[in-house]
């Protein structure tokens, strides 16, 4: 059940930001067991010229690809008997020969791998052998929290593997079962007109709308482990929709109960951030809501998207923003994601 006047308040402040310049416009939806609660505002792109958001705009996820897709697939897998958490990354990549990473280290992000890699100048293959030499800090490794893109690349890779497409087998066990047909990696011609657009990018030269933002999925051709889905708000709230009711949607089982309390614990404690497998994870220095309770779980993405799900109240939110548009230099809706969190979750009863 939501409350009236509490969405209006919400609504209200978002329309604030969006005027005050933290994003241009935005599609969030409330969540509960039962149902969802959907608006928008704003506009989905500033230049060459404007374009208002509506109920269907589809947004680039960024990195909530990682949680929605990769997390989601990497646990269904392992309910299969396909490999464990602490299974080597080494024994499902044979070009892997880093010792001791286990898919955990990989969804923990506790692996030593570097952040990032600058994939300018650089063709698929160049980019995929970049991946499977980075190296390991033994400073790092299975004692810090450090947020890793080619973490998460590497888990794409196990599911293409694995499965022989990470893009088929989301597609035929999460997003068809779930119901979200308008949620996909490289969105076609007909959906590119839908979407928000990004920032201008300048490896690309153009502005980016309908094409994967992240450079380096774009070089991986638009699909990958740690980026590159687009959805819509209706869609993301039937994925919460399933995890509030312990992994069931329609009558149809997508994970069993006790692999989403198996992704909700928290496994990286005294490390710096607090991580569930795949998602965050309420701690000291993750305050991303403070109604939230202990069985809380949260994620970002790079573009100006989240969903936090509370998994004991039965309450999810998401927001869809793209804040990066007409350029990442935007930043301002970091200092305001806890307020937003705040209001929608005392939106819902």
């Amino acid at each position: 059940m939501f409350i009236d006047e509490r969405i209006a308040l919400l609504e209200d402040y978002l329309n604030k930001l969006c005027r005050d310049g933290v994003f241009p416009g935005a599609v969030f939806s409330l969540v509960d067991s039962q149902s969802c609660y959907i608006n928008y505002l704003g506009k989905a792109q500033l230049v060459p010229e404007e374009e208002y958001v509506n109920e269907n705009t589809i947004y680039d996820l960024a990195s909530l690809t990682k949680v929605v897709a990769t997390t989601t697939a990497i646990m269904m897998l392992i309910e299969r008997g396909y490999f464990t958490l602490d299974s080597l990354i080494s024994d499902l990549l044979p070009r892997y020969t880093v010792p001791g990473v286990t898919i955990r280290h990989l969804l923990t992000h506790t692996s030593g791998h570097d952040a990032d890699i600058d994939c300018k100048g650089m063709t698929r293959e160049e980019l995929i052998d970049a991946v499977y030499d980075s190296k390991i800090d033994p400073n790092r490794y299975n004692k810090m929290v450090l947020y890793s893109d080619i973490g998460y690349i590497l888990l794409g890779f196990i599911i293409d593997r694995v499965t022989g497409s990470f893009e088929n087998f989301v597609s035929e066990n999460l997003f068809k079962p779930l119901e979200m047909t308008e949620t996909f990696f490289n969105p076609k011609e007909g959906y590119q007109k839908r979407c928000a657009s990004t920032e201008f990018c300048a490896m690309r030269g153009k502005l980016i709308k309908g094409i994967v933002h992240d450079e380096k999925c774009y070089v991986l051709g638009g699909v990958s482990g740690h980026a590159g889905l687009f959805s819509t708000a209706k869609d993301l709230s039937k994925f919460v929709n399933m995890l509030l009711n312990d992994g069931e949607y329609n009558g149809k089982l997508i994970l069993n109960k006790q692999t989403i309390e198996t992704m909700v614990k928290c496994y990286t404690e005294n490390m710096g951030s607090e991580r569930g497998l795949g998602w965050i994870v309420l701690g000291d220095n993750n305050r991303f809501c403070d109604f939230a309770s202990d069985y809380s779980i949260y994620h970002t993405g790079f573009t100006g998207t989240s969903i936090m799900v509370d998994l004991k109240a039965k309450k999810g939110f998401i927001l869809l923003t793209n804040r990066v548009h007409p350029s990442r230099e935007n930043v301002k809706l970091i200092e305001f994601r806890r307020n937003i969190n705040n209001m929608a979750f005392s939106a819902i009863k």
